[in-house]
């Protein structure tokens, strides 16, 4: 598929509503959907954010897919970001701890995440990886013992790098902590609380929910990191005029 125009209308998504997961994820592979996250999940967000609010998140959900392409681009949200994104990390904004349908809302409509939580079936608005993280967290952990743990989930158990530690920002899980506090916890959830991978401050966010006991609160780093500067690309492109700037000549 080659859409004209970077637009999601223009997709032709609205066939794949009626197909059962399976077939659903293959048509996504097929259309090669993860070639155009750039444009496409920022205009996602937007569609969301055109929702308007009903008395419960079911009903929120219903009433704003009364369409097979509403309820195509809604199950876009419903399956892994991977299918969507090449690199999460390189686009972190919008990655799998982005909960893009929330996001929408909080932008258009000035609705914090945590304001979702007062709902008992806001599985229906939160992706469900999302949710399996963050429906029922344990008791909070020390940073003490978060560090511990991230310590002992990142060092290599065996082979010829045994004992070395993989690099927090670009590993996506924690192995090896069964015997932890957080053994039981679902990867996701462990990743977000040790601060690794999409959680890790150089790749964090301020669209994702980083702290699974107030989602709109960005967590301290668990250990001082200091980013390379890179060029902001968050920001809209400020026009540099020649009448603005010091000449050279």
């Amino acid at each position: 598929m080659n859409p004209r125009k970077n637009n999601i209308y223009e997709l032709n998504l609205a066939p794949l509503a009626n197909l059962d997961q399976q077939e659903f994820l293959l048509a996504v592979n097929e259309l090669k959907l993860v070639n155009y996250s750039s444009w496409l999940l920022p205009q996602l967000v937007a569609h969301f954010g055109r929702w308007q609010l009903h008395s419960n998140c079911r009903e929120t959900v219903v009433k704003n897919c009364q369409t097979l392409l509403d309820q195509t681009l809604y199950r876009l949200t419903r399956i892994r970001r991977s299918y969507l994104i090449k690199n999460q990390t390189q686009q972190s904004e919008y990655a799998q701890l982005t909960p893009l349908v929330m996001l929408g809302l909080r932008q258009h409509h000035n609705i914090n995440y945590s304001h979702w939580q007062k709902y008992s079936d806001y599985n229906w608005i939160l992706e469900p990886e999302l949710y399996q993280a963050l429906s029922n967290p344990p008791p909070a952990l020390s940073v003490e013992q978060l560090l511990q743990i991230r310590q002992q989930g990142l060092t290599i158990k065996s082979g010829p790098k045994q004992g070395t530690t993989k690099p927090a920002e670009s590993t996506w899980r924690l192995l090896g902590i069964t015997d932890t506090k957080l053994g039981t916890e679902t990867p996701l959830f462990q990743s977000i609380v040790c601060q690794i991978w999409l959680a890790h401050p150089k790749h964090r966010r301020s669209t994702m929910i980083l702290d699974p006991y107030n989602w709109d609160c960005m967590p301290k780093p668990l250990v001082d990191w200091q980013p390379v500067k890179q060029p902001d690309t968050n920001h809209k492109y400020h026009e540099q005029l020649p009448w603005n700037t010091v000449s050279t000549v």
